[in-house]
């Protein structure tokens, strides 16, 4: 008999991904989790076979019928659908509560077997508080949640970390290249040092399900394992260059250049949405001070892949090449 995999968000870019993935593989059924069963895009999953079943994250009740005979569940919470209407700090409580909701619906599913929870670094805990990323935090406390709480789903549990999506240029503006007429160069401002990295998962629409895929296959993995999803290990400068390139707006070299501005000056410019990305640098920066450049017991995603996977991935020239026409 298949095995039955579950995923939330299955509309959106990396449960897509991951439903997209598994639909090849003849070992598994795909149940895809939605809001709206009735939308168009649901009615394009059904037509390829996806069993497409009511639930919202926020009303866990509606969670048991959606889980039910899961051998496996793609978690995901969007953070930025609460930010935008009502800022960092109900997004990162909505984006908590509604990560334990997922956790604790899961536990309660007696075929589970693979439970691949999205996350990101508990910064207020490796900053002991003095650098948060809200849009990184509510996720984390989700993994503490689960570890605290949720013995038996922890057993079970994977804890991924994608890294930037290469479409991020697209959906917000505060990420887009300016060309500087008197430089005669494309630039990007950030709160940070061209140096700074730039840890790629590239399209996510692509690239997430690969890795779920090979997590969910890998039976070496220990409960409560952090996997990090990236393709590439760029830095902000190298990025640019390579949206220079793909875009064909600035394929030679100089013709680009990261711009650092303090922090303060970012948030001042770009608002909430400057303040929240802002966050992200002020934590990494602490982290540097402190000497510590990687997260400890992490495993390297690409190291669960196989050479015919790793082959699947867009990298991130590909990734943006693919959509210069909108660059």
């Amino acid at each position: 008999m298949s095995k039955l995999i579950v995923i939330i968000g299955a509309t959106g870019g990396q449960g897509g991904s991951v439903l997209k993935t598994f639909l090849s593989d003849p070992e598994y059924r795909v149940r895809g989790i939605t809001r709206n069963p009735d939308s168009g895009k649901s009615q394009d999953l059904k037509r390829q076979g996806v069993e497409v079943v009511k639930a919202d994250i926020g009303d866990e009740a509606s969670l048991d019928k959606a889980f039910e005979g899961a051998y496996a569940i793609f978690a995901i919470t969007d953070y930025y659908e609460t930010f935008f209407s009502k800022g960092k700090d109900v997004a990162m409580e909505t984006e908590f509560q509604n990560g334990c909701n997922l956790a604790r619906a899961a536990s309660r599913v007696p075929t589970l077997r693979r439970y691949i929870w999205s996350t990101l670094p508990f910064t207020s805990h490796f900053s002991g508080g003095q650098a948060i990323v809200p849009h990184f935090e509510g996720k984390a406390r989700v993994d503490q949640y689960i570890k605290d709480n949720l013995p038996g789903l922890l057993k079970k549990a994977t804890f991924a970390i994608f890294g930037i999506f290469s479409d991020n240029l697209l959906a917000y503006s505060i990420f887009k290249p300016i060309w500087l007429e008197s430089a005669k160069k494309w630039v990007q401002f950030w709160p940070a040092p061209p140096e700074a990295p730039f840890h790629s998962l590239a399209d996510h629409k692509v690239n997430s399900g690969v890795f779920v895929h090979a997590i969910i296959s890998n039976d070496t993995l220990e409960g409560g394992t952090y996997v990090t999803c990236i393709v590439e290990d760029l830095t902000l400068a190298s990025a640019l260059e390579i949206w220079g390139r793909a875009s064909g707006k600035a394929p030679e070299p100089g013709s680009t250049a990261v711009v650092t501005i303090p922090v303060e000056q970012y948030a001042t410019l770009w608002g909430a949405m400057g303040e929240e990305q802002a966050s992200q640098w002020i934590f990494f920066s602490y982290m540097q001070s402190l000497g510590v450049t990687s997260l400890p017991g992490v495993v390297d995603g690409l190291s669960l892949l196989s050479e015919e996977e790793k082959k699947s991935l867009e990298t991130t020239e590909q990734s943006w090449t693919k959509i210069q026409d909108r660059l």
